[in-house]
């Protein structure tokens, strides 16, 4: 089994981003859906773990970082993408098409800084929100845990204390 702690938007609000690596506990993988790629390098720091990321619509100063992977934990494969270029704003349909494009289990993204945990056309629709700058509710992280080809997901509120 992999666990996978999830983070997106952080904006360089690197304690919010130290304060869910510590909440997320033992973790194999961290990965970080854009907003800052630089925040993903400085955060590795805090981990042990290897470290995903990707560059998202305010990355313009952020040199060498991928706009998605697609990455594989048991027989799992996962596109890890900001969303800004598939206008997850307005809805999830170019994302979903571009997961099932890939055929990838889950597809995790950023961008609009609010949480979602969905299943659609059998992908996992998975943005951890922002603990840096929800919009519209609290401070979010999550963590997917992988176990063989299935995997799922948890959102988890941000300790504020």
């Amino acid at each position: 089994m992999i666990r996978l702690g999830i983070l997106s938007d952080t904006h360089r609000e690197l304690g919010a981003g130290a304060r869910a690596i510590k909440q997320m506990g033992s973790i194999d993988c961290l990965l970080h859906g854009g907003d800052h790629y630089g925040d993903a390098r400085e955060l590795a720091r805090l981990t042990k773990v290897p470290v995903e990321a990707v560059n998202g619509n305010c990355d313009w100063f952020s040199i060498g970082g991928p706009e998605e992977l697609v990455l594989q934990f048991e027989k799992v494969r996962i596109l890890l993408t900001h969303g800004h270029r598939y206008r997850v704003k307005s809805g999830y349909e170019l994302l979903l098409e571009r997961a099932l494009q890939l055929g990838v289990t889950a597809a995790v993204f950023g961008h609009t800084h609010q949480a979602c945990l969905r299943w659609e056309k059998g992908v996992l629709l998975f943005n951890p929100g922002s603990p840096a700058s929800p919009r519209g509710g609290k401070p979010t992280f999550g963590i997917l845990t992988v176990d063989g080809d299935t995997v799922n997901g948890e959102l988890l509120e941000l300790n504020t204390d």
